[in-house]
Order: C-alpha cells, then sequence, then structure tokens
C-alpha cells in the first residue's frame, strides 16, 4: 500500500506581516546607506577652512552616526524578529496515493 504524498508549504503573510516584513527591510537598509551619505556628505564641511565650521560638522555627524547605528543594531534584531513570528502558518498538504 502506498503512502499519501506529503507537501509542507506556508500560507501567505497577513497584511501586518507584510508591513512588519517591509519595515525589516527599510530598518535593514536605510541606516547603512544613510551612514555613507553622512560621511560623504559631511566631507565638505568637516575639511572646511573655518574651525566653527569643521567643528560643528564633526559633532553633527558623530551625533547622526551614532543614533543611525543605534537604529540599525537594536531595530534589525527586533524586526527580524517580528518578521519571523509574523509569518504564515505552516500548511502540510497531502495528497493521496496514484
Amino acid at each position: 500500500m502506498a503512502q499519501p504524498l506529503r507537501f509542507l508549504a506556508r500560507a501567505p503573510r497577513s497584511r501586518f506581516g507584510r508591513v512588519v516584513k517591509w519595515v525589516f527591510w527599510i530598518v535593514a537598509l536605510a541606516p547603512p546607506l544613510l551612514m555613507m551619505a553622512t560621511c560623504g556628505g559631511l566631507a565638505r564641511f568637516v575639511l572646511s577652512e573655518d574651525e566653527e565650521v569643521a567643528a560643528g560638522a564633526l559633532m553633527f555627524g558623530t551625533g547622526l552616526l551614532g543614533i543611525l547605528w543605534a537604529i540599525w543594531l537594536l531595530g534589525t534584531p527586533i524586526m527580524a524578529i517580528l518578521a519571523l513570528l509574523t509569518r504564515g502558518k505552516q500548511l502540510v498538504i497531502e495528497q493521496p496515493p496514484p
């Protein structure tokens, strides 16, 4: 007697699950891109001949990079756990034996 064929599949994510997944990708990708843009954009001000402008740019850049690092390092694991928890249910589909 033949055994029935069993397939494992996942149900689609809910609307909330899709939103969480998109927020995860935004939190994972946006901060590194903004960090690179900050470093590239501040170079002109940091290398300025005016010492006050250079010091202000360094303080602004340091603060902004610290905030971006915190968002990235704290947000990515939290959003990853939420994205895993909002996956669709696992379904077992059985096909009768041939």
